[in-house]
């Protein structure tokens, strides 16, 4: 009959063997078997418990089935950690730990009996675990990575006994953090992860051009040292991959860094094409890829502009990548690093509540880690920004607590531009702006790709000297064409147009702000204003009513309290023109 034919399913396979089995035997084998009873009937209550079944349990060796590679991991790491507990309790002579294999695959089932493929590469991946170790396949990863509470460690391809292919196999740490690779973290980092620039392909004819290639890739090295945020791996130690056509996995694990940056340039004529990726190291993924064709004229003018774009590109890809793994953690189990991301990734949402979540993640990083200098600044910015918007009771002690936030952030990381950055948003927003102008300075000394550090330059100048502001700002857009913060960038360019006067050129870069995510409401009200003085007041009012929407908090007087007199009065003016009046004029 048909229900008695064999049929295919995929399914995940644990494969779980007994170390020194045979020794233990020779030993003592009535204690032998009772402490194999007692380990089997442990791991078979565990197998029920994450939804799965034992199939076969063959002398030491035990074959279990489940219908999710979730379950399997999670299962596996359960019994390591009872089975280290249970064997800690016992004399030497009894303990008995196991190994685990697990693998996802096609299976043929016949009856209850399982066959195929699937069992043998997890009965192999078995041998390969340490006593207590759990070793997986690839297509396991694929499946549990940021959903289990353990992490990984890529041993590369192994070639198996009687399997035909190599099997990308990876060691399951029990006690580690979901989705990482603890051999990657650098000493002195606090446990920040790496990225490795290595050196470009020239893949021009004429070998004259490798001081070009050399050279940007020097750049890049420098200008992604300069942010503070990633260890960047020395020049001497990612070179010595020149010439060699290394596996960014191999690279990963060699230089113990977690981000691979590679790249090419091939010139043509007067023309120069650069191609660079951005790579998640353990995993060989290719998170992020650009290609830039540029005329070759003025070759040092080129590589700087070269830079410039791969920084741009890059340093933004980076944070992200950090924020998306922050996600993927267990809550539980996050380190002072992670949660400092979560809170980054809240906070790019740019609203109330992600800036309230985004402070309780700050704060939990600096209970994690009290020097990271990066969560002071972080928790600074959503007491600066509340204050700046009006949204709190007592705004002198919210802005006083911001201050000091930002003062220990520079004090912890006297070199981070962005800790200088935070300081000049709070001195801004007290009024002191000479102090604040000069914070921003110090940022961009301190890195000058750091866009954001220009952009509040610009914003600082854009009152009186608008034309020079621009110039600052348009550098900043240049740098970092896609930071999270590109709406503010574009807000500062239409605030200079503004200010300029040229009203119908402000109209552009705020209307492409509000097309970005999120932008704030003070973009909605300056382009509220420039549209009353171009006399189009119902597209004004329009703007104006979904800024009041956005913050219902706004008041002249707060705007008064923030921004020139000569912007204040200019603002007012095409309010009144647009027939739109605020709660308190």
């Amino acid at each position: 009959m048909e229900a008695d034919k064999a049929r295919r399913r995929l399914a995940a396979i644990l494969s779980a063997d007994a170390v020194g089995y045979s020794r233990h035997m020779a030993e003592d084998d009535v204690a032998t078997v009772e402490t194999l009873r007692s380990h089997r009937e442990s791991i078979g209550g565990l197998v029920r418990e994450h939804h799965g079944r034992v199939v076969d349990a063959v002398g030491d060796n035990l074959l279990a089935e489940f219908a999710s590679a979730v379950d399997a991991v999670a299962c596996a790491v359960s019994v390591q950690q009872l089975l280290a507990e249970r064997n800690g309790k016992l004399p030497d002579e009894r303990r008995m730990p196991f190994r685990i294999g697990i693998h996802l695959g096609d299976l043929l089932v016949d009856g209850d009996h399982l066959y195929g493929d699937g069992i043998n590469i997890a009965a192999r991946l078995e041998a390969l675990a340490e006593p207590g170790g759990i070793c997986v396949s690839g297509s396991v990863i694929e499946q549990v990575r940021g959903k289990v509470h353990a992490g990984f460690v890529d041993l590369g391809d192994q070639a198996l006994k009687n399997i035909a292919a190599p099997v990308r196999t990876w060691r399951v740490e029990a006690s580690g953090d979901a989705n990482t690779t603890p051999t990657l973290a650098v000493p002195g980092f606090g446990g920040r992860p790496a990225i490795a620039v290595l050196p470009f392909e020239n893949r021009s004819a004429d070998p004259e051009q490798e001081f070009l290639v050399d050279g940007i890739v020097e750049d890049v090295i420098a200008r992604l040292s300069a942010f503070k945020s990633f260890p960047v791996i020395a020049r001497s130690s990612t070179f010595t991959y020149k010439g060699i056509r290394a596996d960014a996995r191999q690279v990963s694990r060699e230089l113990r860094a977690r981000y691979v940056v590679e790249g090419s340039v091939r010139r043509s004529g007067s023309r120069i094409r650069v191609a660079v990726q951005l790579i998640d190291g353990p995993s060989a993924h290719q998170m992020h890829t650009e290609r830039y064709d540029r005329e070759l004229d003025d070759v040092f003018a080129l590589q700087d502009e070269i830079v410039d774009a791969l920084v741009g590109a890059i340093e933004p890809a980076l944070r992200n990548a950090e924020r998306e793994r922050a996600r993927a953690q267990p809550t539980e189990n996050l380190d002072a690093w992670e949660a400092l991301h979560r809170g980054l990734a809240h906070a790019y949402e740019f609203t109330d509540a992600g800036l309230a979540r985004a402070a309780e993640w700050f704060r939990r990083a600096i209970e994690l880690d009290a020097g990271l200098a990066a969560a002071h600044a972080g928790l600074s910015m959503t007491m600066w920004w509340d204050t700046y918007q009006g949204k709190v009771d007592d705004p002198d002690a919210r802005l006083a607590e911001a201050m000091e936030l930002a003062e220990k952030s520079v004090r912890l990381a006297p070199e981070d531009p962005r800790s200088h950055h935070t300081l000049g948003h709070c001195l801004a927003v007290a009024g002191r702006n000479e102090l604040a102008l000069r914070a921003f300075e110090r940022a961009v000394d301190l890195n000058p790709s750091y866009a954001l550090g220009w952009t509040s330059m610009a914003m600082m100048l854009a009152a009186d000297r608008p034309d020079e502001a621009l110039a600052l700002n348009a550098k900043a857009l240049r740098l970092a064409p896609r930071d999270p913060s590109i709406s503010g960038m574009l807000h500062v360019a239409g605030l200079c147009h503004f200010n300029a006067g040229r009203y119908d050129e402000a109209i552009a870069p705020l209307r492409d702000a509000i097309g970005r995510r999120h932008p704030a409401s003070a973009v909605y009200r300056l382009l509220g204003a420039a549209l009353g003085h171009l006399e189009r007041p119902d597209k004004a009012r329009e703007a104006l009513d979904e800024g009041m929407r956005l913050n219902p908090s706004f008041t002249v007087a707060l705007l008064r309290a923030h921004n020139s007199p000569r912007l204040v009065e200019r603002m007012v003016a095409g309010w009144r023109q647009a027939g739109w009046s605020p709660p308190d004029e």
